[in-house]
């Protein structure tokens, strides 16, 4: 620990002697005639952002970040940054859809960037940052992910850097009363004792009418996770998804037991083409897929990962035209099933994961017993 405090006094001192080397040099030479040459998407100028403040260019990384506040959305108290031309989606009561992964990750970058000054970032820069992690925090699932693995990759980071940045060890402790109308009454204390700890309860009965108050002092993150199922809904969709079995109909004995699930896919939406694609085939009950003719997907020219598990099938395609794919995979029998239903097939956009469809397939033996 000693040589390398020795060695590297401090992050400056690191990333400077960084900066010297030939192709570091050489990038930064793209990435500032880039940033030169103006005009660039508000995700390419957070990234920008970011990587000017590893360097200690803080001119190029102020001029950045007042670049991208004046297209901040500032909205309760919270600032993000969305895709520009992006339609507003409908306010519902008591429900905040999340925001797609290239917007958590953009304005992840945008928080690296205000928590990456030299030598620290001042109070104002602070204030900033603990607006920005508002609204990511605001995205987080249930697991405490979001949408991918990139931006959930990208936004832990930042979450982590801000907790770093902001921490205080003299901070008070809090209480957080939770209540219903009836006489349910439940309490969590925060201190810096458990600050790190996650806790959690199941709500007693639901529906129910529940308050919240807090107490004390600090900063606590309450989130309430309700989970339901939804039948899918038909309409205009960036994708056309076609998804059957081969055979179709239950010409067989052999088809009873196993077959295989052809897919059709091709892109409709308004970009020349998709970004990276996930189709994820949710098993018949009673079946499972045959791993070899899924690991053989892997040598299609547009997949370039496959993922099993017992009861989906996830296919990674670097990217989806208006020209249709076609391939297909194979499952068989585990446990016989009476009265089969039918299972769903989704594709959707890795980083727009509001632009999806899904189709629906069936056995060929589906009628009675399986």
């Amino acid at each position: 620990v000693r040589q390398n405090k020795w060695m590297w006094p401090n992050m400056a001192s690191y990333v400077s002697l960084l900066t010297q080397h030939s192709v570091v040099r050489n990038a930064l030479f793209c990435l500032e005639t880039t940033a030169e040459q103006g005009g660039n998407h508000v995700y390419t100028r957070a990234l920008l952002a970011y990587a000017f403040a590893l360097a200690g260019k803080e001119e190029k990384h102020r001029a950045l970040l007042d670049s991208l506040d004046k297209e901040a959305v500032k909205e309760d108290g919270s600032i993000h940054w969305q895709r520009p031309g992006k339609e507003p989606k409908a306010e519902l009561p008591f429900y905040q859809p999340r925001a797609p992964s290239a917007e958590v990750e953009m304005t992840s970058y945008v928080l690296l960037a205000y928590l990456t000054m030299q030598p620290a970032p001042s109070q104002e820069d602070l204030s900033l940052a603990t607006q920005i992690a508002k609204w990511i925090s605001k995205q987080q699932n249930p697991n405490g992910g979001f949408s991918s693995t990139q931006d959930t990759v990208v936004a832990l980071q930042a979450l982590s850097q801000y907790g770093v940045s902001a921490y205080a060890k003299s901070g008070g402790a809090s209480t957080v009363t939770l209540q219903s109308t009836g006489n349910f009454q439940f309490q969590f204390q925060v201190d810096h004792t458990n600050r790190l700890l996650l806790q959690h309860m199941a709500l007693p009965e639901v529906p129910g009418d529940y308050s919240m108050g807090v107490t004390g002092e600090g900063c606590v993150y309450v989130q309430t996770n309700l989970r339901y199922n939804v039948l899918p809904k038909l309409g205009e969709t960036p994708f056309a998804m076609e998804v059957h079995t081969v055979p179709e109909t239950c010409d067989s004995a052999k088809a009873q037991r196993t077959f295989n699930i052809a897919i059709n896919i091709s892109y409709t939406g308004k970009r020349p083409v998709s970004n990276m694609v996930i189709v994820d085939v949710k098993m018949l009950s009673g079946f499972i897929p045959v791993k070899s003719s899924v690991r053989k997907l892997e040598g299609h020219q547009h997949i370039h990962h496959t993922e099993l598990s017992t009861n989906h099938v996830l296919l990674y395609m670097e990217q989806v035209s208006n020209v249709t794919q076609s391939f297909s995979f194979a499952v068989e029998q585990d446990f016989p099933v009476q009265s089969l239903k039918p299972a769903l097939a989704k594709v959707y956009d890795y980083y727009e994961t509001d632009e999806f469809a899904i189709a629906e397939y069936s056995a060929p033996c589906s009628k009675g017993s399986v």
